[in-house]
């Protein structure tokens, strides 16, 4: 049901625009055009693409989110519109703060999947394989297939993919605490996949600090600048959550807000702003801004894939097409913006990597030690074309003993070894996690298999099983003396030692009188998992002269860069 209200005393120029709007929104009516608020809600859900002025696509982040109550700041006047844009508009003065409050919120009605694969659509024949897998794992798997294929300027991208999900828990939380059990036991790169039964809800009043005036709406409000001025409007927004529970911050956005309710129903605030303005606040954050323009480049392609496969995959269940934040890209507003990464977006316009018509998963770590690795052997999915390792080194300095790959046989040479790769010779501070050594004490890795329900009691030794292609552990076997626990995939190989910076290392023990393990002392090499592109590595690369083209191919196998708008 559509409500609105509008209460309080109007300056004379504000109530002229809101009457020409509501003119024109009536003339809309006639013609059977006018949108209904909850065809404007179910719009915040659609995986669909709206594009700004200059035509770059419109991308909306979930900025803020959890709160009855939140403030912003606008730098100069805007519009306030109710319905959406299209619908009457309300002008109001800038350098006021106001307050957008949520009463009779409701929550939306959701079962929550766990995600334990990802198959390409056009690898559909590998489904029946996994949900076998999955079956003989004991659980009952289902299948969604999300994403779409999007024109942008008469191109085409791809972004469809079938999700294998498992659970359909009532709640979000039983669905992270299996993910997580089933990161532990199997290495799965889990997600959780929540399927929307109902919309959430609730009424939005929008207030301004010492005007006399109230605007109420139900489910979702938007605020916008003057028309033209989309791009040089700052909203300051306090209370924005930093990374890694770093408590909070005041930070300056531009574009358009929405404000919606989450699923919870709380107030979320959505900044509204174009693809290029967002990368501009989102590289800085993922690469240092110093490094030269051939990695700045191929690290903003790469982000730019990266908001592009997302859409219609993740975060269907929310108002917003990403989050700003760790879960996605950390998108830190217009001051996190650096000259020399907006140059690198600049020179890189609309350009994304695509696989025939595919827009590919650009994932990357900090620094691969020299070797990349293969997707499958990180994690507990379906192998990826494009995500196949590989030596991290000019082909003519890799030696021979190390082409095909790091095997128990060879791991201490290439750990030893001098040879000069991209991530050794990087003129950045992350090369110095090219090689490390670290000693964990044996009851941290006691402690991590207890309470996974694997309490092996102290333990007498451990030993490597497999290795992925660059030397990654991908399995590990350890006795103890109430019996033994195998741990899969890389990620928990190192999670089960403390932390590890990467499943890349060779290991010896520190035995007691007793017999039983004291300590391991590890010396291994990189910082992460190795998929994809190594950013410190990328870095090397440019230093040497190779272009963010010649980065992108080295890295993600069989791709081609592509402007798309």
């Amino acid at each position: 049901m559509q409500s609105s209200q509008v209460f309080g005393k109007f300056g004379w120029g504000a109530m002229v625009a809101l009457l020409m709007v509501m003119g024109a929104q009536h003339h809309a009516s006639a013609q059977g055009r006018e949108l209904s608020t909850a065809d404007r809600v179910a719009m915040l859900y659609a995986p669909q693409l709206n594009f700004t002025r200059r035509g770059d696509p419109l991308i909306r982040l979930g900025i803020l989110e959890g709160e009855e109550q939140v403030e912003f700041t606008p730098s100069e006047p805007i519009r306030v519109m109710p319905q959406g844009p299209g619908g009457p508009e309300i002008d109001l003065p800038g350098d006021t703060t106001y307050t957008v409050t949520m009463s009779n919120g409701r929550a939306g009605r959701y079962k929550h999947w766990v995600v334990v694969d990802r198959v390409a659509v056009d690898q559909r024949e590998r489904v029946d394989g996994v949900l076998g897998q999955w079956e003989g794992r004991g659980m009952m798997p289902r299948t969604f297939e999300v994403g779409g294929l999007f024109a942008v300027r008469g191109k085409v991208f791809d972004s469809r993919v079938i999700l294998v999900c498992v659970g359909g828990a009532d709640t979000f939380d039983e669905a992270q605490s299996l993910r997580r059990r089933l990161e532990a036991q199997f290495g799965i790169n889990g997600s959780v996949h929540s399927e929307r039964l109902e919309f959430p809800g609730g009424t939005l009043t929008l207030s301004g600090r010492g005007l006399d005036v109230s605007i109420r709406h139900d489910d979702v409000l938007w605020v916008s600048s003057r028309r033209g001025r989309e791009e040089s409007i700052r909203y300051s927004v306090p209370g924005i959550k930093k990374s890694y529970d770093a408590g909070e911050e005041t930070r300056r956005y531009t574009g358009e807000l929405i404000f919606a309710s989450d699923k919870n129903g709380k107030v979320a605030v959505i900044n509204n702003l174009g693809a290029e303005r967002v990368l501009k606040g989102t590289v800085p954050s993922e690469i240092y801004a110093s490094a030269p323009q051939g990695a700045l480049r191929a690290q903003a392609i790469a982000a730019r894939n990266n908001i592009f496969a997302a859409i219609g995959v993740r975060n269907l269940a929310d108002p917003y097409m990403l989050r700003a934040d760790v879960y996605d890209q950390v998108y830190g507003g217009i001051d996190n913006e650096d000259p020399r990464t907006n140059e690198a977006v600049d020179a890189t316009h609309g350009e994304v990597m695509l696989a025939g018509n595919r827009i590919v998963d650009a994932v990357y770590s900090s620094n691969a030690a020299g070797f990349t690795e293969n997707n499958e052997t990180v994690w507990d999915a379906e192998p990826w074309p494009h995500l196949r390792g590989r030596p991290d080194a000019p082909a003519g300095d890799v030696p021979e003993a190390f082409k095909d790959g790091i095997t128990e046989a060879n791991i201490e040479a290439f750990l030893a070894s001098d040879f000069p790769a991209y991530s050794k010779t990087a003129p950045v501070s992350s090369a110095r996690l090219y090689r490390w050594t670290r000693e964990v004490e044996a009851s941290q890795a006691q402690s991590w298999l207890a309470e996974r329900g694997e309490d092996i009691g102290r333990i007498r030794h451990a030993e490597v099983i497999s290795r992925g292609v660059s030397g990654r552990v991908i399995r590990l076997r350890l006795e103890g003396e109430r019996g033994e626990a195998v741990v899969e995939r890389e990620l928990n190989v190192r999670r089960l030692f403390g932390g590890l910076r990467s499943g890349l290392f060779v290991m010896s023990m520190e035995k007691g009188r007793d017999g039983f393990v004291r300590t391991f002392n590890f010396r291994g090499g990189g910082f992460g998992h190795g998929v994809g592109m190594c950013q410190t590595g990328a870095i090397g690369m440019a230093s040497q002269g190779k272009t963010h083209r010649e980065i992108l191919t080295h890295y993600y196998r069989g791709i081609d860069v592509t402007k798309l708008y």
